[in-house]
C-alpha cells in the first residue's frame, strides 16, 4: 500500500537533498518520491510518499 504525508523537518543553514533524503529515510523505510513543498525560517515542509 503507497501512502502519503506532509512532514516538516528542521531546517540548516545550508541544507540539500541528501540532508532531506537522510532524514526522510530515517522516518520511512520505502520512500517513492518526496518534494519540498515549502520553506520557512527554522522549517522544511516536505510531501513524502511510500510504501508501508
Amino acid at each position: 500500500m503507497i501512502k502519503s504525508e506532509i512532514i516538516t523537518i528542521n531546517k540548516i543553514e545550508n541544507f540539500d537533498n541528501n540532508y532531506i533524503e537522510d532524514k526522510l529515510t530515517k522516518i520511512f523505510k520505502n520512500i517513492i518520491r518526496w518534494a519540498v513543498i515549502d520553506v520557512l525560517d527554522n522549517d522544511i515542509t516536505v510531501s513524502v510518499s511510500y510504501i508501508i
